[in-house]
């Protein structure tokens, strides 16, 4: 015995067979439109398209501040020993027209036979667009008395 395959049409509630475009009894269109189909596959393929254009322009960006001016500039004034400390001054100037909530230098100090003793550092809050900022960076080496220190980076957020 061969097993009839149906289906409940949506509309009037009739049990119909499962292959039915139309329900015999009051005519209502059976499964899912096309149309709806259709535009949803046109806003996700519209959706995918945007998000791959604002990624390319993000990394075109990017590229771009990369190879513009640095966000950051810096310039040595003096560097000295004082009993345990090794002070490097200077100034860091925000190149950006953008305000940084925060903005640390950094240097990597060595002793006289070039052996790393650890670093120098200072920090500022709120160095705003384009503004220049006096640092003391200073290094507390109790073992041994630095040489000299190597700029490492300056970074803000």
């Amino acid at each position: 015995m061969e097993k009839k395959e149906t289906k409940i049409c949506k509309k009037c509630q009739e049990e119909i067979n499962k292959k039915a475009k139309k329900c015999p009894k009051c005519g209502a269109k059976q499964g899912f439109p096309k149309w709806i189909i259709v535009i949803v596959v046109i806003i996700l393929i519209g959706i995918i398209a945007s998000s791959g254009e604002n990624e390319a322009e993000e990394l075109n960006n990017n590229a771009k501040s990369s190879k513009s001016t640095p966000k950051f500039s810096y310039e040595i004034t003096s560097e000295y020993n004082d009993t345990f400390t090794h002070y490097v001054e200077g100034t860091v100037k925000n190149n950006k027209n953008r305000d940084y909530s925060y903005v640390q230098i950094e240097f990597i100090c060595y002793d006289a036979d070039g052996n790393n003793i650890g670093t120098a550092v200072d920090n500022t809050n709120n160095l705003l667009a384009n503004q220049t900022w006096k640092f003391k960076a200073m290094g507390l080496f109790t073992d041994a008395d630095a040489d000299h220190c190597d700029f490492h980076e300056v970074k803000g957020w």
